[in-house]
């Protein structure tokens, strides 16, 4: 944790500190800023000021799990003790950034409890959202986490073509295969390329991909036949610390290109559309502007609701990437939260507009990096018709 870099920040915006407050590790942001581990189970606060050294109000049984950390740290036994050091703390400062939502509309953010907001507040302290200090100082990756997306983005391309080749295989071979079949083949390609993911990835067929979040198991999982739409959605990283996931999702057809209905062709087209308008919109505005993940929302959305099907697109979209699948940056969200963290350099996300019905459903994914030199799909070739396997 870059202290110095945390306080300039804080300067920059006229914040007067950052205070990370947790209980029972709750606050996944804290414990993640301050490399917690071990039994942490009692209430803990750690205050960076813009200025001067930080100090830690911690219990006098857990005094050894913020040892590593700069600055004094102040033990307490009871609440009434804490709640004085507390406010003895604060009570000089004006504007002091917490995990806090305002109206809760950033749930990723609003990790501390409404009664501890209260209790800092109680002290004259205006309390703000720590979210862009968070998106800056825990979502941007470095050049060493790039290089391993880059990998993780690689192999994943190549594991989406080799299970649409095992489909087909098994297909000309008159072998059944399931959506679990094919799951269970792209976990055991992840294993082959030394990679890990935190759940299974997605084959969905027809109907099924009109569940975005389908999960076939071996007790639930529909055969794949000729002439079927299938989706496919995987993530992974590679095996290393503080390795980076790609995530993609592809659309194809079990039969030739001709017998893909019209019907499949038009949505896709469509979400396609949206897709690239994001990008576009990111490469035309980056480098001017602040731009705001609800913002690439809107002109996705906008494209597939003219197109008339946004009552179909049920979800953000997109997330943003890091350690994690779902990291803790900025989302590409206007729908589900409004997220008006600025994107910055380091960044990185999906593009997965999507359309679903009860017979079927279409998605299209991509990552996306903001890097030095621009706006960087990381995730090439785009889709830019449905695969036929035939």
């Amino acid at each position: 944790m870059n202290i110095k870099a945390i306080q300039d920040y804080l300067d920059e915006h006229e914040i007067d500190g950052w205070l990370l407050a947790d209980f029972h590790a709750r606050n996944e942001i804290a414990v993640r800023m301050l490399n917690l581990s071990g039994i942490v189970t009692r209430r803990s606060f750690y205050f960076i000021p813009a200025e001067g050294a930080p100090v830690g109000l911690v219990h006098a049984i857990e005094q050894d799990k913020f040892a590593h950390l700069e600055g004094e740290i102040i033990p307490y036994s009871s609440y009434v003790g804490l709640e004085a050091e507390l406010e003895k703390l604060l009570r000089r400062y004006g504007r002091v950034a917490m995990e806090f939502s305002e109206k809760g509309r950033l749930p990723y953010i609003g990790l501390v409890d409404a009664g501890t907001i209260d209790l800092v507040k109680s002290f004259g302290v205006n309390v703000v959202s720590s979210a862009d200090l968070v998106a800056s100082f825990q979502a941007r990756l470095d050049v060493e986490q790039i290089a391993m997306h880059r990998i993780a983005a690689g192999n994943l391309i190549d594991i989406k073509g080799k299970a649409l080749a095992y489909i087909k295989d098994c297909l000309e071979n008159n072998r059944t295969v399931r959506e679990y079949d094919v799951q269970q083949f792209m976990l055991d390609q992840f294993e082959k390329c030394d990679m890990t993911t935190a759940s299974a990835p997605i084959c969905a067929v027809e109907a099924n991909a009109g569940n975005p979040h389908y999960e076939p198991s071996a007790e639930n999982s529909r055969e794949i036949k000729k002439n079927e739409l299938v989706l496919i959605d995987l993530w992974a990283k590679i095996k290393h610390d503080n390795a980076i996931f790609a995530d993609i999702s592809w659309m194809a057809f079990t039969g030739t290109r001709d017998a893909i209905p019209g019907k499949y062709i038009e949505l896709f087209s469509v979400i396609a559309q949206a897709r690239d308008a994001a990008v576009s919109f990111l490469r035309q505005n980056i480098d001017g502007r602040p731009v705001y993940g609800s913002e690439v929302d809107d002109v996705c959305r906008k494209v597939i609701t003219d197109a008339g099907h946004g009552d179909a697109f049920t979800h953000r979209t997109g997330h943003s990437i890091t350690t994690s699948e779902h990291g803790t940056g900025p989302n590409i969200d206007n729908l589900e939260t409004e997220d008006r963290r600025k994107l910055q350099k380091g960044h990185l996300f999906s593009i997965e507009p999507g359309v679903y019905f009860d017979d079927c459903g279409l998605r299209t994914e991509i990552d996306v990096l903001i890097g030095h030199n621009g706006v960087e799909v990381t995730t090439l070739p785009l889709q830019s018709e449905i695969l036929s396997i035939f």
